[in-house]
Formats: structure tokens, C-alpha cells, sequence
């Protein structure tokens, strides 16, 4: 087993002709986005309803887009409202940091907008420079894109989304990687059925985050562990949790290597992670939960918690005793949702047609 070692009105409208960028105050419906798209000879924007298409990512030329999502990005106005870059299927081989607030990533769908990077700790990148995406403006989303990190399961770490967005949202994305996949690093952060693959720690860090009718899928390795959450103080408010989601295998051939999988160990000392009505499949292990290395004890500030959980590993009979592991009832579980743990019907209503529970 490797042991992490984590490290920290008008709207303004960007019309896109040719080379040349000019600003209008009238907002673009998806009918005018998608007319103004044939009309330049590309395919229409397929966006949700309400939604504006700012710039658009297409790697086939055509015209009045830009060939990277890092070139659309410094194209982006300073202003702080709402910037959506529409990004065409394709594979982009592209490293982002992502300052500006309200930023919209909009792809085709996932396994077909692919952002995709190798950065890893193997090849001398410490945890943070690793990171295929690192998001740290306010009120970002990703939406029907994949975001990979390829480096490989004997890589160390290597992220693929580094989240230090406040008030993010995922929603129908992929993070792949393998060690240290989506590192959840601050801010309130809300994943909706997402798919997201790893081994070692594959969803980390100090966020408050809750992960709803997401897939979680461990991939071959000796020894594989969901999260490693670092809440690290008794007046904190950070932690994870999983609430209508799946744990299983990636793939068929992964089940028998995944099959030592925790669903977390304590980054910190007042790690809290919580699962709820949640698949547990015979991938995760009889005890559940870890110790963050064989030496060290957990402590009593840890919170662990299982609730109305189902499937062949969600049988608690031989799950750890230790005083960080809870059973809960209702009323405790209640305390897990996304009104009560990230009061989610305040902010993610500003998001186009997420939906939530």
C-alpha cells in the first residue's frame, strides 16, 4: 500500500467571429446558440434549457471557435458572471487552472469530451501540480465531460480534478485517475451522477462535499481505499458524503484486484464521511474502514457512518469497533443531506437544471 502524503441586469455575452472578439449585452438563447453555430458551419450547441453559450471549443477548425480549452479560458472576459465554454467531442491533452469565477465546462458527454493529462508524482509533479484540472474560482461546473489522469496504478499521486471551488458542481462527469483522483479540496461541492474510478485515496481532501446517485468504482490494485477525507479540527465543517451512490468494481476483470477496498481511512484527525442508501458491492471489505497506516490508532474525532446501505458489502456484522464508526439511526441521517450538510437549495438552483434531492 502507498500512503499519501496530500498537499495543500445585463449578462456580458462573448460572440465569437472569426478572430475577432466583441461583447454584446443581449443574452443568447440555446435556439440563437445553436443557429449562430450551423450558420458558422459547425454543429449546434446542445446545451439545457436557459442556458448561454459563451465560447465554444471545436478541434475541427471550424469557425469562430478555439482549438483549446486553455485558449478560450484567457480569452474569457474579467467580469464575474456566468462564462460557459461549450466543448466539442474530442480528446484534449490539456493541463488548466481555472481562477475565474462562474466558469461553465460544457462537453458532448462523457467518453467523448475528454480532458486528459499524466501528471503524476513518479515524474517528479508533488500532488497539486498533478492535477489534469485544478479549479480554484467560485461557482464552477462541469457538465457531460470526462477528466482523466492516465499516469497508472504504480504512479503515486496523480490527480485529475483538484476542486477548490466553493459552490461547485459536477454533474454527468467522469474522473478518472488512479492514486488521488478527485482531490475535493475546499468549498461546498456538490457531485451528481457522476462516474468516478481509482485505487488509492481516489476521492480526498477538505471539502464539503456530497456525492448523490454517483458511481464510485475501484479499479484493479492490491489494496484500494474510496476516500481519505481531512476535516482537521473540531470547529470544522468539512466532510463527504455518499447518498444514493454505488461502490463497486470498474470492470469485470478489475473485481478480484479490487476486492480489498475501505471505504475510507482518516487523513486527518476529524475525517467524516458518511454513506447513505447507498450500493455497497462485495468489492468493499467486511470492516469497511481503516486505519490511515498500521501503526497509528484512530481517534475518537473521527466520524465514520453507515445508514440504510444495501448489497453484499453493506453488511455491518464485520465492520470495525471503534468509536469513529457509526450505525445511524433516521434522525442522524437526516442531518446528510443536501439541504442540511451543504444547504444545496440555496445555491445549486443557480445552476441550469442540476437536479438534487
Amino acid at each position: 500500500m502507498v500512503v499519501s502524503n496530500h498537499e495543500a441586469g445585463g449578462r456580458l455575452v462573448l460572440v465569437v467571429v472569426g478572430l475577432m472578439l466583441m461583447t454584446s449585452a443581449a443574452t443568447t438563447t440555446d435556439g440563437d446558440a445553436a443557429a449562430a453555430a450551423a450558420a458558422a458551419g459547425g454543429a449546434p450547441l446542445r446545451l439545457s434549457a436557459g442556458s448561454t453559450t459563451n465560447a465554444q471549443v471545436a478541434q475541427d477548425g471550424r469557425p469562430g471557435s478555439y482549438p483549446t480549452i486553455s485558449q478560450a479560458l484567457e480569452h474569457a472576459p474579467t467580469h464575474e458572471y456566468e462564462h460557459v465554454i461549450f466543448i466539442s467531442k474530442g480528446t484534449y491533452p490539456e493541463t488548466l487552472t481555472i481562477t475565474r469565477p462562474n466558469v461553465r465546462l460544457v462537453g458532448e458527454g462523457i467518453g467523448r469530451t475528454i480532458i486528459t493529462g499524466n501528471r503524476c508524482k513518479r515524474t517528479g509533479y508533488d500532488t497539486a501540480s498533478s492535477a489534469t484540472v485544478s479549479v480554484l474560482g467560485q461557482g464552477f461546473m462541469a457538465r457531460d465531460l470526462t477528466i482523466e489522469n492516465t499516469a497508472g496504478v504504480d504512479a503515486g499521486q496523480a490527480v485529475a480534478l483538484r476542486m477548490s471551488s466553493d459552490k461547485s458542481v459536477c454533474y454527468r462527469c467522469e474522473l478518472r485517475g488512479f492514486q488521488d483522483t478527485l482531490w475535493a479540496d475546499a468549498g461546498d461541492q456538490f457531485y451528481r451522477s457522476c462516474i468516478i474510478t481509482g485505487t488509492v485515496d481516489f476521492i480526498f481532501g477538505n471539502a464539503r462535499a456530497l456525492f448523490q446517485d454517483t458511481k464510485v468504482l475501484a479499479r484493479r490494485n492490491g489494496h484500494n481505499v474510496v476516500t481519505a477525507q481531512g476535516r482537521d479540527g473540531p470547529d470544522h465543517r468539512s466532510g463527504f458524503v455518499f447518498q444514493g451512490c454505488s461502490v463497486a468494481a470498474a470492470a469485470a476483470q478489475d473485481a478480484a484486484g479490487a476486492a480489498t477496498t475501505f471505504l475510507g481511512r482518516p487523513w486527518r484527525d476529524h475525517s467524516h464521511v458518511v454513506f447513505v442508501d447507498s450500493y455497497l458491492d462485495n468489492v468493499v471489505n467486511s470492516q469497511g474502514w481503516e486505519q490511515w497506516n498500521i501503526t497509528s490508532k484512530v481517534p475518537h474525532t473521527v466520524f465514520y457512518g453507515e445508514f440504510h446501505n444495501r448489497g453484499p458489502g453493506a453488511d455491518t456484522t464485520g465492520r470495525v469497533r471503534w468509536p469513529a464508526f457509526h450505525l445511524l439511526n433516521a434522525a442522524e441521517a437526516a442531518n446528510f443531506t443536501v439541504s442540511a450538510f451543504i444547504q444545496g437549495h440555496e445555491w445549486i438552483p443557480r445552476f441550469n437544471n442540476v437536479p438534487y434531492y
